[in-house]
């Protein structure tokens, strides 16, 4: 892992995850600042030995323009590739999450849904029992990881219902924090834990869109 460096913008926010190859080309270039090095290792070559890089910020602001995709590759990251009733980790014998152990659950179902307007369309919505708040069914708010198991288990039935606990309840998280939970498998490098965001519940960890309605 500690291949990888932690690109952060000008004001220190988080970007994205390069190489250690495309951070020693932009310090050569001048494009970023070294932040962070792995300790006790050095980048050699023929002619310089550097400190090797882990946390690098460019020189210069960029704005982003970056968008979250609501997906089912995304909403398992978010939950960190297990189950939200059971709390299961489906694995394979590489230590990798198990993605065809895993489906997305929608927690109020589809069965109870209603149409009614949201917004500018009319859609299949439903009342979310924690808050109150309607929503389209689906939704991040309204969707979950779960394990086969667990899904056939609750059919078309509430938690409460089926008599399960729902462990977390589901939000929309921030493109960084589907970019951290994309690496649930790997510990964050300590480099990195002082640059994530503030309250993160993903700074533990390193490493088609779906249809609303």
């Amino acid at each position: 892992m500690a291949a990888q460096v932690l690109l952060l913008n000008a004001d220190y926010t988080p970007l994205k995850v390069i190489n250690w190859q495309r951070a020693i080309t932009l310090l050569m270039d001048h494009k970023v600042a070294l932040v962070e090095k792995y300790a006790d290792r050095l980048v050699r070559s023929p002619s310089v030995n550097m400190d090797f890089p882990a946390v690098v910020a460019l020189k210069k602001y960029v704005k982003t323009k970056a968008k979250l995709k609501f997906s089912r590759a995304n909403v398992l990251a978010r939950d960190g590739y297990q189950c939200m009733y059971c709390l299961t980790k489906p694995r394979t014998k590489q230590g990798r999450p198990k993605l065809t152990e895993l489906s997305i659950e929608h927690i109020v179902p589809r069965a109870q849904a209603r149409m009614a307007r949201h917004g500018r369309r009319v859609m299949p919505v439903v009342t979310l029992p924690w808050s109150g708040e309607v929503v389209p069914v689906t939704c991040w708010e309204n969707v979950v990881a779960a394990c086969i198991d667990c899904n056939h288990t609750k059919r078309d039935r509430t938690p409460k219902q089926a008599g399960m606990t729902l462990h977390k309840i589901p939000t929309k998280p921030s493109v960084w924090e589907i970019v951290i939970m994309q690496f649930t498998r790997m510990t964050i490098p300590t480099e990195w834990v002082a640059y994530l965001p503030e309250g993160s519940p993903w700074a533990d960890y390193w490493d088609g869109e779906l249809d609303a309605g």
